[in-house]
């Protein structure tokens, strides 16, 4: 068996689909099935038991993925001392990030760094903020990106960049085209919120309660799980909704979307670089970090 292999089945194993694992690994998904194919017929067990659409490990599989991530794990911490010996900036860096970030401050960040450091390959995978901040603290990733901020002794949470959340709607709120509308006003249509870990939901709810106001007096219509979702649920006119500036930004312009500020509230937010306290960054982590905190200054 070679890293390759291992890789293409831990991915498996954490995702539960062949489809999932090849995206995330920027590979095929005959690639991936060729890996545990090869990984089965050389160890001469089966590994995964289909469920529908997805696969679950066997007992067998349970017992690889043990080993596996060991195995994984001590490769990239010789690759880091040997790196960081040679003072190497190149391979592999996972990012964890939130929707926003990921979507939307990230990708304009990570070509900058790119063009610096072009022997880096950036992989980054999507989560809600909480998802973010405990892949962190279990050390799945040195650097997670959330938009919101806990009280955890074994964390940092260093700010880098700031957006502002804001009211939406398919149709007019103010009879006269005011951009602001009274916190009051929410209560009359029904509302679209993302997941309740989304960094997004709990600052709205925040600001909320600041005003004397909880989520649950809104008539909520839908749970979403992203900003795009939440973009399309009210240009359905599902109902009204609360999301980052930065994610509505084009649809304002072309006018699909109107766009509200609370009176009296302005609604603004940081996005934060998360580390593990004590564990030691690699100089790809250590160098992305600096450049996020320093692009553009």
């Amino acid at each position: 068996m070679d890293f390759h292999q291992l890789e293409a089945f831990v991915k498996v194993a954490e995702t539960k689909s062949f489809s999932k694992a090849a995206d995330l690994l920027f590979l095929t998904q005959p690639t991936i099935s060729s890996h545990i194919l090869s990984l089965e017929r050389e160890l001469e067990v089966k590994l995964f038991d289909r469920r529908g659409r997805e696969v679950e490990l066997t007992p067998f599989g349970h017992i690889l993925y043990k080993g596996a991530l060991k195995i994984l794990k001590t490769k990239d911490e010789a690759l880091f001392e040997l790196f960081k010996y040679m003072n190497k900036i190149e391979g592999d860096l996972k990012i964890y990030a939130s929707s926003i970030p990921a979507v939307y401050f990230l990708p304009e960040k990570i070509k900058g760094f790119l063009e610096i450091h072009p022997r880096i390959k950036m992989i980054v995978v999507q989560k809600d903020s909480m998802e973010v901040i405990n892949s962190i603290e279990e050390e799945n990733s040195e650097v997670g990106i959330a938009g919101t901020f806990v009280q955890n002794p074994s964390l940092e949470f260093v700010p880098f960049c700031c957006d502002e959340l804001v009211i939406v709607s398919k149709c007019n709120l103010t009879a006269n085209n005011d951009n602001e509308i009274e916190i009051c006003e929410l209560l009359k249509y029904p509302f679209v919120l993302r997941e309740k870990k989304s960094g997004t939901r709990k600052t709205f709810e925040r600001y909320l309660l600041q005003k004397g106001f909880s989520l649950e007096k809104l008539k909520v219509a839908a749970e979403l799980g992203s900003s795009e979702a939440i973009i399309q649920a009210v240009k359905a006119g599902i109902g009204i909704s609360v999301i980052s500036y930065r994610a509505i930004e084009d649809y304002k312009n072309t006018g699909l979307i109107k766009t509200y500020r609370i009176k009296g509230l302005k609604m603004t937010r940081d996005f934060y670089i998360v580390t593990k306290k004590g564990r030691t960054l690699s100089p790809n982590a250590e160098s992305f970090i600096n450049y996020l905190l320093n692009a553009g200054k």
